[in-house]
């Protein structure tokens, strides 16, 4: 009987130990199990997103993937010795929504694949585009230029001097017209504070207001595309909605329903080494 009772409770000592098994967390940017950095392949949430990605030494490296709920991809994250070198964003159909590099470089797409807006940090140039693909406003140190969505140029200037590109300015009921040829590009209200630019089909496209600082994109549908404001920047979805924000050195990206999407593990739970 003594024997029977001794190998039961070796048994079960047994089965507590491998139930036990290695406690592992996440913190401060650093994987431990039972206290030690962790090296392998973990599954865990991030918030309400599930991710997957490989550690060495307690860092993350290699690619990491994170998940809509659906089980499709939101983010490729690439790290290097814990370092994020390169960061892929999507859609839920798939498109490719953003990417962001080390070197600052930087690509948005719209959800069909067009380009919002592209940075390239060699040439410090930066690209916003039209819905139909189009370049809206390009941007380097030397010049700015700004075109509708025909690529007809409404505005050049270049080393901090305006462009001759053929403009007239006309007045018209106590505030102003810009014309190039006999067509109406711009209007300029009567104080000269702000500017109108555009479509070629006579909706607003661009509004700059030199006293206040702020310049404001707009969609066709009169929605806002983009708005700087000081050091805040807003990139919206064409129904109005957020889809990128920046103010300072702070950034978050939105999906279309309107939930942040985001790669940092701010709170980390469910850990489970898969390998």
């Amino acid at each position: 009987m003594k024997k029977i009772l001794s190998a039961l409770l070796l048994v079960f000592a047994m089965i507590l130990s491998a139930c036990g098994g290695i406690k592992y967390e996440y913190k401060d940017g650093v994987m431990y199990g039972d206290g030690k950095e962790a090296t392998g392949t973990f599954e865990f949430k991030a918030g309400k997103y599930k991710v997957k990605g490989n550690f060495v030494n307690g860092l993350p490296d290699g690619l990491f993937e994170e998940y809509y709920p659906d089980g499709k991809i939101m983010i490729k994250d690439t790290f290097v010795n814990g370092e994020n070198t390169k960061e892929e964003m999507f859609y839920k159909n798939g498109q490719l929504m953003g990417v962001f590099a080390d070197d600052e470089d930087l690509k948005l797409y719209f959800d069909d694949g067009k380009l919002i807006m592209t940075y390239n940090d060699k040439t410090d140039e930066s690209v916003i585009y039209h819905e139909n693909g189009n370049p809206l406003m390009v941007n380097n140190d030397k010049e700015s230029t700004i075109y509708d969505e025909n690529n007809e140029m409404l505005f050049k200037v270049q080393n901090d001097e305006p462009v001759d590109i053929g403009l007239t300015l006309k007045e018209k009921d106590g505030a102003f017209q810009i014309l190039k040829g006999n067509k109406v590009i711009a209007k300029l209200d009567a104080n000269g504070e702000t500017v109108s630019y555009l479509y070629s089909t006579g909706e607003v496209m661009l509004k700059v207001n030199d006293t206040t600082g702020v310049t404001e994109f707009f969609f066709k549908n009169g929605n806002t595309f983009m708005k700087e404001d000081g050091n805040k920047n807003v990139i919206n979805y064409k129904n109005g909605k957020p889809l990128y924000e920046m103010e300072g050195d702070s950034w978050k990206i939105y999906n279309e329903e309107g939930d942040k999407i985001t790669s940092d593990f701010e709170l980390v739970t469910d850990i489970k080494k898969v390998d």
